[in-house]
């Protein structure tokens, strides 16, 4: 057996796990039933690895695949009620559900970076601090509406008071809204390289972007009742995703062809997408405890989670499963964190 207790002094870690490859992890099949593994995801190009995961399965399993859109928030909702067993999203829902007591739990990075803030060419805008006093775009209360304020305040911009941020609706308006009005804005891939497929639009400032906010950004989520009910099922599913985020980071054909098929958009555009997307395990836990912060002063939330996300991440198969420490994953404490400590992760 093993302990999925979060970090914090209360996690046991399976040794012998750790000694075995990655592929053999799940391949003890057995004559039962096979089991069907449901994964839901949104449209975003830096989690096209969830389409991989039905590859790296084992013969005991069958899978199907949801889309819901670019809301995640639906996701949430049918997990809860027992209509997926995992979802790849943005981590801002994970702060979302605890706020409303739902038991979902991180359990796998995903991908990191995949959103960017844009700039009209013909505004003066060459840095980010030139973006006060400027009309900006998002889709409001989402994760690149937090980014974005996070980006902001990091350079002194207070974004209540010195700029104006309006929502674009659907993520598909968002370049409409900045050929038309707005100066700058934030949305994801692959939304943010469709805006800078348009004459006078382009990416600004990426690498200190995300220096300014975080490079982990999207996770595999599960609920705690399958952790509860069928921990085997869980430690495959993670297994299986550590091998289809490799996969798109090693093979660039396979994740454009993925992309392509999902995303509908040309080859330049999911090119330059998928050069601003980062296929990656970790979990940097600074960036939820941030991430809840901003959310819970945006009104996104009713209640301070900070704290308890230190516990909905969960390192433990992880760790097992790649011989790496929690802290080398991207644990850090709250209270750690709230003493000026980061993850080392970069």
């Amino acid at each position: 057996m093993f302990d999925f207790m979060g970090p914090g002094g209360r996690r046991r870690f399976l040794t012998a796990a750790s000694t075995l490859p990655v592929f053999a992890i799940g391949r003890a099949a057995s004559a039962q039933q096979t089991r069907q593994i449901r994964i839901a995801d949104t449209s975003a190009l830096h989690e096209m690895s969830a389409y991989a995961i039905p590859e790296f399965l084992g013969p005991q399993y069958t899978s199907r695949q949801f889309n819901f859109g670019a809301s995640g928030t639906s996701i949430v909702a049918a997990m809860m009620n027992g209509m997926c067993d995992a979802m790849s999203n943005a981590n801002s829902y994970l702060v979302n559900a605890r706020s409303e007591g739902a038991k979902l739990v991180c359990v796998c990075g995903v991908a990191g970076k995949g959103q960017a803030i844009l700039a009209r060419t013909d505004r003066g805008i060459s840095r980010f601090e030139d973006l006060r006093g400027k009309k900006l775009v998002t889709r409001s209360m989402t994760s690149s509406h937090v980014m974005m304020q996070i980006a902001l305040r990091a350079v002194g911009i207070d974004p209540k008071r010195d700029v104006t941020i309006t929502d674009c609706g659907q993520p598909v308006g968002f370049t409409l809204a900045m050929e038309r009005d707005s100066d700058a804005g934030q949305i994801w891939e692959p939304f943010a390289s469709i805006a800078a497929s348009r004459p006078n639009i382009r990416k600004l400032e990426l690498d200190r972007f995300f220096d300014l906010t975080w490079r982990t950004h999207r996770s595999l989520f599960v609920a705690q009742k399958l952790i509860d009910e069928e921990p085997q099922v869980v430690r495959d599913l993670v297994a299986a995703n550590i091998l289809a985020v490799r996969a798109c980071k090693e093979d660039r054909a396979k994740y454009l062809q993925i992309a392509t098929r999902r995303a509908g958009q040309p080859p330049d555009v999911l090119n330059a997408a998928i050069d601003n997307c980062d296929p990656r395990i970790e979990m940097d836990t600074t960036m939820f405890y941030r991430m809840a912060e901003e959310m819970r002063e945006l009104g996104m939330v009713r209640n301070d989670v900070a704290r308890d996300l230190q516990d909905s991440v969960n390192y433990t198969i992880l760790s097992e499963i790649t011989g790496r420490t929690p802290e080398q994953l991207g644990f850090v404490s709250y209270d750690d964190y709230k003493a000026g400590k980061r993850a080392a992760i970069q």
